[in-house]
């Protein structure tokens, strides 16, 4: 191409993107530390800080009954270390290795965590084997960790979020089921709790039910060797482990409970229905179905309360990932006087996917925000580790994480929108509304869809 005289340069042609390189979840060997738990070790070559996760099944869920919220504050009495009042000697310490200590419960299981340099992780896991095997679980300790419980349910009361979640939980699922109540514990259950109920609680722990996942750069680290110097023999025997409690389904139905705050300008909107568990092959269809719904500024959801009428900042919808099932929700906030339109155009979106299905471009857009970002979703040693113990505690395998992936990006938009219409129905949804009662109660009631109660907010 010849260049005319005071012409710049030819410009070069437009890039063109090509199809994403294939991706596959990094895999992990399995193994078995003698009389200690199961070992899943992850090599991930150039991540230099290894993620240690220990996953004892001691969740909320297995805690003998008078002891709600025993399993959470073990979690964080365990980072007290092993002499009373040690908590910022043992945080020390592991600074001085670069390493990082970090404890939480949930439903299915308790769960320790490390982060340390791959150069330090055997002295670091020395000290987390001390951690482990002998915590002081001192009554002092117990009993601060514990008010600070009651600070942190005072600080839950007062956000509509939270308390959306919770009012939530306890009307789906029976009062027989752990999962109807906090997790952590209620204000009253967490004044009952002392250093007894926690060092009994930490005693049941079945070494040979717990599962240790490493990974890391662990070239040139003998991780096998320093896992087994550090968990070896681990514990007792344990007491004999307590049923699970938090086994029972979700019961689906249409209504909607008011929880008052009075003079509150807006409405915090939770809607729930419950599904099945990840095992479930229907949960990665259901994933994409809840990407199309609320996933992003561009979902129907917020296509309309958000962009077309300025009801909220942002809706989200989602699945709620339990040990024996899970919870299709949809939540935001919107401004009062408009809650009883806000639920109504929700529940038109969401008949929508019965009624329409999902175009091709839909499910396009959510496979590639769901499967496309993994690459960098689990660029980290962290993040692996994390979603290899949380397939771990809750029985899904080690090769979980690329069954779903895969079957993510194998599904079809007709396929999506059967599991939809399966397990979701949009004529059966809790609808929880976190607001002043005096006003949006008969708007509510309005609407028809179901009976409305109204709940005192605590």
């Amino acid at each position: 191409m010849t260049q005319s005289p005071g012409a710049g340069p030819a410009l070069q042609p437009r890039p063109v993107p090509g199809p994403v390189p294939a991706w596959a979840f990094p895999a992990g060997d399995a193994g078995r530390i003698p009389s200690g738990p199961a070992t899943l070790r992850c090599d991930l070559p150039g991540r230099r800080l290894a993620a240690v996760r220990l996953i004892l099944k001691a969740g909320a869920g297995r805690e003998p009954g008078g002891a709600e919220g025993v399993a959470a504050l073990t979690a964080h009495a365990l980072l007290e270390g092993t002499e009373p009042g040690g908590g910022t000697a043992l945080t020390a310490a592991f600074e001085r290795l670069g390493a990082s200590l970090y404890a939480s419960a949930d439903l299915t299981a308790l769960r320790i965590a490390l982060d340390v340099p791959v150069t330090r992780l055997g002295p670091a896991l020395e000290l987390f084997s001390a951690v482990v095997r002998d915590p002081a679980l001192a009554d002092a300790d117990v009993a601060r960790l514990g008010r600070e419980r009651l600070e942190e349910i005072a600080q839950e009361d007062a956000d509509p979020g939270s308390r959306a979640m919770r009012e939530l939980r306890a009307v789906m699922f029976p009062d027989e089921s752990r999962a109807s109540r906090p997790t952590g514990g209620s204000r009253a259950a967490v004044e009952a709790l002392g250093g007894a109920d926690v060092r009994a609680f930490y005693g049941s722990v079945i070494p040979a039910e717990a599962t240790a996942v490493v990974a890391g750069d662990l070239s040139g680290t003998d991780a096998d060797a320093a896992l087994t110097a550090a968990l070896k023999g681990c514990g007792g025997a344990g007491a004999a482990a307590l049923p699970s409690a938090d086994t029972i389904p979700p019961s689906s139905a249409a209504r909607i409970v008011v929880v008052d705050r009075p003079g509150s300008v807006q409405t915090y909107l939770s809607l729930g229905h419950g599904v099945p568990d990840r095992s479930h092959p229907d949960w990665p269809s259901l994933m994409v179905a809840s990407h199309v719904l609320g996933g992003g500024l561009t979902s129907r959801l917020n296509a309309v309360l958000r962009e077309d009428k300025g009801y909220t900042y942002g809706v989200r919808a989602g699945l709620l990932r339990l040990r024996h099932c899970g919870l299709f929700i949809t939540q935001g906030a919107v401004h009062t006087e408009v809650t009883a339109d806000a639920v109504a155009d929700a529940l038109t979106e969401l008949r929508g996917v019965v009624s329409r299905g999902i175009s091709d471009e839909e499910h396009g857009s959510s496979v590639r925000a769901l499967a496309d970002r993994a690459p960098a979703e689990y660029e980290t040693a962290r993040a692996v580790a994390a979603e290899l113990a949380d397939v771990s505690a809750n029985g899904l395998g080690a090769d979980y994480p690329s069954r779903y992936l895969e079957a993510v990006r194998s599904s079809t938009p007709d396929g999506v929108a059967r599991a939809y219409r399966e397990h979701i129905d949009p004529e059966a949804l809790t609808i929880i509304a976190v607001g002043d009662a005096e006003q949006i109660r008969e708007p509510l009631e309005k609407l028809g869809y179901a009976t409305v109660t109204v709940a005192a907010a605590e």
